[in-house]
């Protein structure tokens, strides 16, 4: 009995790897010996010689990706016109911490799975225990006949909360200073 092939791509099937070898051998024997091997090569081949310039790559920059989301410009006056405005200083004194996102939002989001609602805060680091006691407390307040069920992810720094209230947490946030 023949030992199984071990995996080389994953998420292919077995069928599909032994097609993918046997063509890759066919593309091999009908190569020319001189594309195969570095041994065949002839010595007395000249070796072409390339200068590297970097006075053109300012021009390729400005084409790719940038790597980092720039910091965000200091306004006259928060909330700007968008309603945005900037994290403060009374956050970090908070036995938790709510870190914003790549683009600077909040991380709050909505589930939703046929029926079933539910909030999502995303990037709780701290106390994310009390973090979420300060939070029911907030959402028992506005609406005091309800009962607010969480659950927190310690592993991933998530907490959710059953329902939509993405707008009554993002307030929460904001007078937390995050």
């Amino acid at each position: 009995m023949a030992a199984p092939m071990k995996k080389f791509v994953p998420g292919l099937s077995f069928i599909k790897q032994s097609v993918i070898l046997q063509n890759l051998r066919k593309f091999a024997v009908s190569l020319p010996a001189r594309y195969c091997s570095s041994q065949n090569e002839n010595p007395t081949e000249q070796q072409h010689e390339y200068e590297e310039s970097t006075e053109e790559f300012k021009y390729v920059e400005k084409l790719l990706n940038n790597k980092m989301i720039p910091t965000p410009p200091q306004h006259a006056e928060y909330p700007t016109p968008s309603g945005w405005y900037p994290q403060t200083e009374e956050a970090s004194k908070l036995p938790y911490f709510v870190h914003r996102n790549k683009f600077h939002n909040m991380p709050v989001y909505l589930l939703k799975k046929g029926p079933l609602e539910r909030t999502k805060i995303l990037k709780v680091d701290g106390d994310i225990q009390l973090f979420c006691e300060d939070l029911k407390d907030y959402l028992s307040m506005k609406y005091p006949s309800k009962i607010h069920y969480t659950h927190i992810n310690e592993i991933n720094n998530k907490v959710l909360v059953r329902g939509d209230y993405v707008g009554e947490v993002v307030e929460f946030l904001k007078e937390k200073g995050f």
